[in-house]
């Protein structure tokens, strides 16, 4: 039997460290990991993600599909590789770890996209 290589499970922690709400992956399991501060005061820290949940699966599953296939990479400096993307007459330096919250294909995050945020 074949394993899994993409995210197949999710998973919630608090976070005990000060840092702010963030996602991650531990094996094929997503984790959503709430802040301290956010917990303590019974708060949510991801405020009007829904809309961008699928990409931030899909952003976790290549890093752990990435550690599976070679684990002596950190598929963690995925997220620095830049790309140049162009909108109009523009070009703007985006780095991946950003593109996956882009409403379009352009990759690109604009102020008037963000949201309740």
């Amino acid at each position: 039997m074949m394993e899994d290589m993409c995210i197949d499970d999710v998973a919630f922690a608090c976070a005990i460290d000060g840092s702010p709400p963030y996602f991650t992956y531990e094996g094929s399991t997503m984790l959503i990991i709430n802040s301290e501060m956010h917990a303590r005061h019974g708060m949510s820290g991801f405020k009007g993600i829904e809309r961008y949940i699928e990409a931030i699966i899909s952003h976790e599953s290549i890093h752990a599909v990435i550690k599976r296939i070679e684990p002596s990479i950190d598929p963690d400096t995925v997220d620095d590789i830049e790309v140049i993307v162009s909108r109009g007459m523009m070009r703007f330096q985006v780095t991946l770890n950003n593109m996956a919250f882009a409403v379009d294909n352009s990759g690109l995050v604009l102020p008037d996209q963000w949201v309740d945020c």
